[in-house]
């Protein structure tokens, strides 16, 4: 049986208290897809990434606002994970079937990518 890839997890924030700490709860309870969880909390000026910190992400750097591209890149330089899932901080109702609908058609080698449902 072959061994699953590591899977990173990368979540660009901006100001986004509110919802960051769900988000990285659902993230940090997906042990069988998800390996790290990585929050960029890009210019924030609130308590982002105190709340990313407290609801388990693996890393949390705050970074000057240049964007969610560079915010996105400097998570990939935080992680040597074959497959990289990249989603927003600002998601409501995030679950676990939407992590395992989304993630395991490239787990399985079915997909190189794929995009939300």
């Amino acid at each position: 049986m072959q061994e699953k890839p590591k899977v990173a997890a990368i979540v660009p924030a901006y100001n986004e208290e509110s919802t960051i700490g769900e988000i990285v709860r659902v993230l940090v309870a997906a042990k069988e897809l998800i390996d790290e969880v990585i929050v960029v909390a890009n210019g924030s000026t609130d308590r982002t990434a105190e709340f990313a910190r407290a609801a388990g992400a693996t890393k949390v750097d705050v970074i000057p606002a240049h964007g969610k591209g560079e915010a996105m890149q400097h998570g990939l330089t935080h992680t040597d994970a074959p497959i990289i899932f990249f989603l927003d901080a600002d998601l409501h109702g995030l679950n676990h079937e939407h992590l395992r609908a989304v993630l395991a058609p490239v787990l399985a080698g079915e997909k190189v990518m794929n995009a939300a449902l």
